[in-house]
């Protein structure tokens, strides 16, 4: 049975060895527009692209072995900078195995690729997951470049917010977040139990 297609927060790459460069720079590719999004996302790899329909193929023993966590992170370090963090999950669905890395959004700043592999990777481009439909691409318009503009922003706020508060600094009320109402609401459940 196919998929019926990727999500924002989902990309699926095709099996095999993690020695095949093409599908590393292709993994790499989402793996690091997965970092430029907020609240990051998945890469999972196992599945086909045939014409536009997802194929679940799974990998076989062969290629699993090859994908572990050091290997895999020492691929994308080749690629990324500043680094990725991610977590690497076997997942077993109707029989099959797959890779998940479920990669976590951006520390500090956007994530750029420091190194070029043939048209799938390019140095110093930044990799986004677009708002028109789910895929990995250089930032394709203004749209895009605020989303990201706007968490690194939020970011850098927090952290100086944090910092001012650690030497001393008081801050002033207005600029402390406030909870929202949903935050407020599930502390009190917490309370309740």
């Amino acid at each position: 049975m196919a998929l019926p297609h990727e999500l924002s927060g989902v990309e699926f790459k095709g099996p095999g060895l993690l020695s095949d460069r093409g599908l590393v720079a292709q993994v790499v590719r989402a793996v690091l527009g997965m970092a430029n999004r907020r609240d990051g996302g998945s890469v999972i790899i196992g599945v086909r692209d045939n014409a536009g329909a997802l194929t679940p193929a799974g990998l076989d023993d062969n290629e699993l072995r090859t994908w572990t966590y050091d290997a895999v992170a020492d691929q994308i370090a080749r690629y990324a900078d500043p680094g990725v963090s991610f977590e690497l999950e076997i997942k077993e669905h109707d029989g099959n195995q797959y890779v998940v890395l479920e990669v976590a959004e951006f520390s500090d700043i956007p994530v750029l690729c420091k190194r070029s592999y043939d048209n799938v990777l390019r140095d110093g481009a930044c990799y986004v997951r677009t708002r028109r439909k789910p895929e990995t691409t250089e930032i394709p318009k203004q749209t895009e470049m605020r989303d990201l503009l706007d968490l690194a922003i939020e970011k850098g706020v927090r952290q100086f917010l944090e910092r001012a508060e650690r030497v001393g600094l008081s801050v002033p009320q207005t600029l402390i977040p406030v909870a929202t109402d949903q935050e407020l609401f599930d502390e009190q459940i917490g309370d309740l139990g």
